[in-house]
């Protein structure tokens, strides 16, 4: 079993803060409990194994409690807690969405990027844990420049809850902190010293952590949207006018003939994959318009 499938983090009987395995003395002499079934636990010390803590006996732990839940994710989410409790500077990830277009006039490609936000160190203040914030119980909560910014932890077992992605409070920002990561880095320490490891974690890197909500993301996509329609209307303007030009040149079409470019273009065009980026829909034809958006605007060939 690798770190993953251990606990990094015990509860100190005398202080009742989490610490890490490193911090204390080897086997029974750790002094600590599971924070979860409050079993004694044993700090395993060297060894071909990184450091760890283990549930003194098995059968100490099944008279305690039958199911423990006190997992390595789940006390590595516990430890982000208490390093919270007295503010907390909290790296965030580069932000930038785009919104890929294609016109059936011109069978032209087009991507309109932006940009939200940029990678940032952020200091939280009054900081709570384990606070209800728009409905959810949040890890993290605190204020940055007075706005509410919220961090939630998120693992194998415990996902995003979806009023994260669209909180009723719009002047905020949300951030999910996804800690599959953390045991890569935990197994470069060779004393059992996560507690630091993990600090230096969540002020110098942004791996695993990605936005959940930004309240700057919306305009900022409303723009994107305008330029790419107005792309979109340059496109047909543009075949219109090249269509009617090529007409007069080459007097191909008669005055009352009701082809018009679209349709012919419509006819001629050959079958393909494809796939709408904003509701994931795929199919196979020779429309681009996804049935689901009723547009084309988010409609890529899928390879």
């Amino acid at each position: 079993m690798g770190i993953e499938s251990r606990i990094p983090f015990g509860l100190d009987i005398e202080s009742g803060q989490l610490v890490d395995v490193g911090s204390v003395k080897r086997g029974n002499a750790c002094g600590c409990i599971c924070p979860s079934c409050n079993t004694p636990l044993v700090a395993r010390h060297g060894g071909d194994k990184e450091w760890h803590f283990a549930h003194r006996s098995q059968k100490v732990h099944n008279e305690t409690r039958k199911e423990c839940e006190y997992s390595f994710a789940v006390s590595v989410r516990l430890m982000i807690r208490q390093l919270s409790n007295n503010g907390l500077k909290f790296r965030t990830p580069r932000l930038e969405r785009s919104l890929p277009a294609f016109s059936e006039y011109t069978h032209e490609s087009s991507d309109f990027g932006y940009l939200v936000a940029e990678e940032s160190l952020v200091t939280l203040k009054e900081v709570k844990v384990g606070a209800d914030f728009c409905g959810v119980i949040v890890d993290v909560l605190g204020l940055v420049e007075g706005v509410p910014f919220a961090v939630f932890v998120t693992y194998k077992e415990r996902g995003l809850p979806p009023e994260l992605k669209n909180p009723s409070i719009t002047r905020c920002g949300v951030v999910e902190f996804n800690v599959n990561v953390v045991p890569r880095l935990f197994k470069q320490e060779d004393k059992g010293q996560y507690k630091e490891v993990l600090r230096r974690y969540i002020e110098n890197d942004t791996e695993g952590k990605t936005w959940a909500y930004h309240p700057r993301e919306h305009g900022m996509r409303e723009a994107a949207l305008a330029n790419c329609q107005s792309w979109l209307l340059r496109q047909k303007t543009e075949a219109k006018i090249y269509a009617n030009s090529k007409r007069h040149s080459q007097n191909l079409v008669e005055p009352n003939e009701s082809c018009s470019i679209e349709s012919r273009k419509s006819i001629e065009r050959s079958i393909g994959n494809y796939v709408c980026v904003m509701c994931e829909a795929k199919w196979t034809g020779t429309s681009r318009t996804c049935k689901k958006c009723n547009t084309h605007l988010f409609t890529t060939e899928d390879k």
